[in-house]
C-alpha cells in the first residue's frame, strides 16, 4: 500500500505559453517540469533563455525533449544521439545547472531511445501513458495519470491496451468513464491518492490549451489537487527519488485503483 501522496505536474514542447501555466501553478502553491525541445516545434514560439532561468529560478524543472521534436524510435545511432545529447547541453549552457528529466517527443521511444537518453546522462524520462497512480515504475519510463485535453473513450482504450491493463479496461467500460470529461477524471484519480496514496501525475500542452480554450478547466483542476496538507507537490525529477525511497520500504502497485 502506497504511504506517500504525491501530486507532479509536466509540460511539454517549451512554448511560450508555459509561462501562463507556471503562473497558475505558482498561484496554487504547485510545482512540475517542463520538457523544452531546443528549436521550435511546429511553428511554435519558442522560450527563451531568460524564459528558462525565470522559470528555473522560481523553483519549476526545466527537462530535455529533444532537439528538433522528431520520432526518436526512427532515427539513426548517429541523429539520435544528436536529438538526445545536444539538447541537454543546450539546456545546461542555458540554465548553468544540469539537466536531469527527458520526455519523448509524442511518447514514442524503444529500448535504443531509452539507452541513448540514460548515456546522455539523464536520471529518468517521462512517457504519454495515461491513468496510472503507481509510484513503482521504471525511472526511464515514467507514466501519467490524465491529460490536459478532452479525450474521447478510444484513446483511453488504446492507453490501457498499450499498457495492459485489461483489468483497468473492464472497469473502464463497466462504469462508464468514457462519459465523463478529462476534469472529473483527473479528480477521481486524485481522490483516489488521497484515500490510498500514489502518485497524481497531470501532464499537457499549453498551446493546446490555449486553442482549446480550457484554460478555466485546468485552473478548475489544479485548484482541487492544491493545498492538502497530506500531500506532496513535486517536481518529476524530485518525484524519482520519493518513489525510489518508498520501492525499498513497499512493494506497490496501483492495482487498488478502480476506474
Amino acid at each position: 500500500m502506497h504511504t506517500l501522496r504525491i501530486v507532479t505536474t509536466s509540460w511539454d514542447d517549451g512554448d511560450e505559453r508555459d509561462m501562463r501555466v507556471a503562473e497558475l501553478l505558482r498561484s496554487e502553491g504547485l510545482t512540475g517540469t517542463f520538457y523544452v525541445p531546443t528549436r521550435p516545434y511546429n511553428g511554435l514560439t519558442l522560450l527563451t533563455d531568460p524564459d528558462l532561468r525565470r522559470l528555473h529560478a522560481d523553483g519549476l524543472e526545466i527537462g530535455g525533449h529533444s532537439v528538433s521534436h522528431r520520432n526518436l524510435a526512427n532515427l539513426s545511432n548517429a541523429e539520435l544521439h544528436y536529438e538526445v545529447q545536444d539538447c541537454k547541453a543546450a539546456l545546461e549552457q542555458a540554465l548553468g545547472e544540469p539537466v536531469t528529466m527527458f520526455c519523448y517527443p509524442n511518447g514514442r521511444y524503444s529500448m535504443p531511445v531509452i539507452q541513448c537518453v540514460r548515456k546522455a546522462g539523464y536520471k529518468g524520462a517521462r512517457t504519454t501513458r495515461m491513468l496510472s497512480l503507481t509510484s513503482d515504475f521504471d525511472p526511464f519510463e515514467m507514466p501519467t495519470s490524465v491529460q490536459a485535453f478532452p479525450h474521447r473513450t478510444p484513446a483511453y482504450i488504446r492507453n490501457l491496451l498499450k499498457a495492459r491493463k485489461i483489468s483497468s479496461l473492464v472497469k473502464y467500460m463497466a462504469n462508464g468513464w468514457g462519459s465523463r470529461t478529462w476534469v472529473e477524471v483527473g479528480k477521481e484519480m486524485f481522490d483516489h491518492v488521497l484515500q490510498y496514496g500514489g502518485v497524481w501525475h497531470l501532464y499537457g500542452h499549453s498551446w493546446e490549451i490555449d486553442q482549446l480554450e480550457i484554460w478555466h478547466d485546468l485552473a478548475e483542476l489544479l485548484r482541487y489537487v492544491s493545498h492538502h496538507d497530506q500531500v506532496i507537490y513535486t517536481t518529476n525529477g524530485q518525484l524519482l527519488s520519493l518513489a525510489a525511497q518508498e520501492k525499498k520500504e513497499y512493494a506497490i502497485t496501483d492495482a487498488q485503483f478502480s476506474l
